[in-house]
């Protein structure tokens, strides 16, 4: 986990390598927690100090209590605590939960499973391309009654950041909580102030895969059910992956923001230049994510430029970012009335140099006209 990322790496949202210092600390809890943090004698008291510790740094960064902080094996899994455990508490008042219409597949999945739940779509702007919810129709939904509702802080495939504080207080004034994936903001832009239930994976910010935070506000009576007193939500603690995010987070935040102005100059240019190419981009050009930008292509498969730019040394994802099959159709580009069929993603690596841009402009043209 700690080899160097080929130079022209331009999928950050499928992960990047732990650094040298999360790796080590990552070794060093393999060797000291593997015992039952719950249990009393040393070898347990040692793993739940790692896990706590680990549980305090995050909470720290995030300016919130540690007992507002919780670690799941993944984001799904998150997720489907969050959705699941309020839907429990609130499944008598409404059957109803309200979903974005650009919610990733983790979210639409965590819904569908639920016995009993009826999943609404939330419209997105109609007379947009950006994906931002519409709050009318939000509102309108509101009125007939929901569960919950489910509505991302920024889309991880096109980039536009939701209308958030107006969604929360749509939602709060309605009396319905909100749960906010977060997947793609953390270290990368500004997190709201305000809020009921964040969801976060720990790649993100450079953390390992098997781990994921759920943040709870101190105004929501709901708090997951997890192992005692130590805040994993299901299963045994992978307290390794837990201490290896805490560090990671704690090496990424004296830099996020410069890197997050780097990112977004570097995608400005990208998106200038690729306009020139008249492809299609998808998502708010201004209201966005720093480090991601989707675009359309036509007359060729979004896999075949996948495996032409990786051949020139130039890793990116096609089809939607939460799908691993890159033949399915893109739901997000469908739900803002862009052509789904072919799609490529670029997500940038908080340290993405100009070089790894100049190498995608250069090779971009060339491949296209190959696989056409």
């Amino acid at each position: 986990m700690d080899t160097e990322r080929a130079p022209g790496y331009l999928d950050a949202i499928a992960g990047i390598p732990l650094s040298e210092s999360t790796t080590k600390a990552w070794q060093s809890a393999i060797a000291q927690a593997w015992s039952d943090p719950a249990r009393m004698h040393h070898a347990g008291r040692t793993s739940g100090l790692l896990l706590d510790s680990a549980r305090a740094s995050i909470a720290n960064f995030l300016n919130v209590s540690p007992n507002l902080v919780f670690f799941a094996g993944s984001g799904p899994d998150a997720l489907r605590a969050a959705i699941g455990g309020i839907f429990a508490i609130r499944g008598s008042v409404s059957r109803r939960i309200l979903v974005s219409s650009v919610e990733s597949m983790a979210v639409i999945g965590a819904v569908a499973g639920l016995p009993g739940a009826d999943a609404v779509s939330l419209a997105v702007d109609s007379t947009a391309t950006s994906g931002a919810v519409d709050l009318t129709n939000l509102r309108n939904q509101l009125e007939s009654g929901a569960a919950l509702a489910c509505v991302q802080l920024a889309n991880a495939e096109i980039g536009t950041r939701q209308p958030f504080a107006r969604v929360l207080a749509v939602c709060r004034n309605a009396g319905v909580p909100l749960i906010a994936d977060a997947t793609g903001v953390i270290t990368h832009d500004q997190l709201p102030e305000d809020y009921d239930v964040l969801v976060a994976p720990a790649r993100d910010w450079g953390g390992p895969p098997g781990v994921a935070i759920v943040v709870t506000s101190p105004n929501l009576r709901w708090r997951p059910e997890e192992a005692p007193d130590r805040g994993w939500i299901g299963g045994f603690p992978d307290i390794p992956a837990a201490v290896a995010a805490a560090v990671a987070l704690e090496e990424a935040a004296p830099l996020w923001q410069e890197q997050a102005d780097s990112n977004r100059a570097m995608i400005d240019r990208i998106r200038s230049e690729l306009l020139k190419m008249s492809l299609e981009l998808a998502g708010d050009p201004v209201d966005r994510l720093p480090h991601i930008l989707t675009f359309t292509i036509t007359g060729a498969a979004g896999g075949a430029l996948v495996t032409e730019l990786d051949a020139r040394g130039i890793q990116v994802a096609s089809g939607s970012a939460c799908t691993a099959d890159t033949r399915m159709p893109s739901h997000v580009l469908e739900a803002v009335g862009l052509p789904n069929e072919a799609s490529i993603r670029i997500s940038l690596p908080p340290d993405c140099s100009a070089a790894t841009v100049d190498l995608f402009l250069r090779e971009l043209p060339a491949a296209l006209a190959t696989i056409r």
